[in-house]
C-alpha cells in the first residue's frame, strides 16, 4: 500500500501568485455614503440618512427614537416612509454635542 502523505505532496499545487483569500469584488453593492452636502440641503432625512451624519448606525436611530427620554425628534410618516426633518436632527446633535 502507498503511503498518502507521499501521493498529496507529490501533486502539483497552486501557483504562488494565487491568493484564496483576495477579494474579487467589492464585499457589498451598496453605495457606502451619502453626499454630506446634497443632504444638508434636504429637509427630511431617511433613517439611514441620519445615521449618516450623526456617525451611528441605523439601529441606533431607531432605538433613540423608541426611547421616549432621548428627546430624540419625532419622525413623521409619509406614505410609508419614516422621515425625520433635518432641523430637528441637527439641533438634538448640537444639544448632544454640548452634553
Amino acid at each position: 500500500m502507498t503511503e498518502p502523505r507521499a501521493e498529496a505532496a507529490a501533486t502539483p499545487q497552486a501557483p504562488a501568485a494565487t491568493d484564496s483569500h483576495a477579494a474579487r469584488t467589492a464585499s457589498s453593492d451598496k453605495v457606502a455614503h451619502f453626499d454630506e452636502a446634497e443632504l444638508l440641503q434636504r429637509m427630511l432625512w431617511t433613517v439611514p440618512e441620519v445615521a449618516f451624519i450623526a456617525r451611528v448606525g441605523a439601529r441606533t436611530v431607531w432605538r433613540l427614537m423608541a426611547d421616549p427620554k432621548s428627546g430624540f425628534p419625532t419622525p413623521r410618516r409619509v406614505r410609508g416612509r419614516t422621515l425625520l426633518a433635518r432641523d430637528d436632527v441637527l439641533a438634538f446633535l448640537a444639544k448632544e454635542r454640548a452634553r
